[in-house]
């Protein structure tokens, strides 16, 4: 019996209550599957990591007046940070840059899992902009881990993203991003998009609307071994969201959805 890979991954994630690992490799699926089933408890988040997407020699995308990614990204990463300490000061929040700098994407994923290894309840949201070669090209997505992409745009989006991998990664980061796929990971990073999503969408739609959840095989959340998900914010190669991007009120708008989307996570049964 064949079967699509996307309904493979599904039973995985929605089917079976424990941890599958699993990598499709050369088109074989290998599973790893545990001796004891882990005992289920509820979602917690005790620390938040906040990646503002490229930075340094790395822009990012732009728009047509010579305005990056970079600069939204990391704007909109430092309101989310100032919110979160302000309303709930019990959990811990890490940036992996406080400033334009270039931080290799491996280091991200490798900074997170110092988080991890110190606090065993942590969720990562990485910020960046889309592109189109067309200007009407227009809303926000929201993307969790997977090998096999939505679609040829989300295979795309992440092919962008993923540009500025390190020539010379490092050998325990590689380490961690050969390791199998963690179902249990995955289905608390779907449901994390799909609430950042649904806050996303009730605070900034119409101005930004919404074209969904969706997955990719992004570089920086599959060396996370933590929930984790990317933010799209919009299209800054479209001239109306890239005005409202740019827009520190907007801003801050981006920065309260998304931690209402974190709110709702966090409060809901696994």
């Amino acid at each position: 019996m064949y079967l699509p890979l996307d309904l493979v991954e599904a039973v995985f994630l929605n089917l079976i209550s424990y941890d599958v690992r699993y990598q499709f490799k050369e088109g074989e699926l290998w599973v790893l599957l545990p001796k004891e089933t882990v005992p289920k408890r509820n979602l917690a988040v005790k620390a938040i990591i906040i990646d503002a997407g490229h930075g340094g020699k790395d822009p990012g995308t732009s728009d047509p007046t010579g305005y990056f990614e970079k600069e939204v990204s990391l704007g909109v990463a430092r309101y989310t940070y100032l919110y979160l300490r302000k309303y709930y000061p019990e959990i811990r929040v890490e940036m992996v840059r406080k400033d334009d700098r270039f931080v290799e994407l491996e280091d991200r994923s490798k900074f997170a899992n110092q988080v991890l290894r110190d606090t065993r309840d942590v969720i990562f949201i990485s910020f960046h902009c889309n592109a189109s070669l067309s200007d009407k090209a227009a809303g926000f997505e929201v993307y969790y881990l997977s090998q096999s992409p939505s679609t040829e745009a989300a295979r795309e989006t992440a092919l962008l993203e993923n540009r500025y991998i390190g020539k010379n990664k490092n050998p325990v980061v590689s380490q961690i991003q050969s390791q199998m796929l963690s179902s249990v990971t995955q289905r608390r990073s779907k449901k994390l998009a799909d609430a950042v999503a649904n806050q996303y969408e009730k605070g900034l739609s119409p101005e930004i609307p919404s074209r969904g959840v969706k997955k990719a095989d992004f570089s920086v959340l599959r060396g996370s071994l933590m929930p984790a998900v990317l933010v799209e914010m919009g299209y800054l190669t479209n001239p109306e969201e890239s005005k409202r991007l740019r827009d520190k009120s907007f801003q801050k708008k981006i920065a309260r959805s998304v931690i209402k989307g974190i709110h709702e996570y966090a409060s809901s049964k696994d």
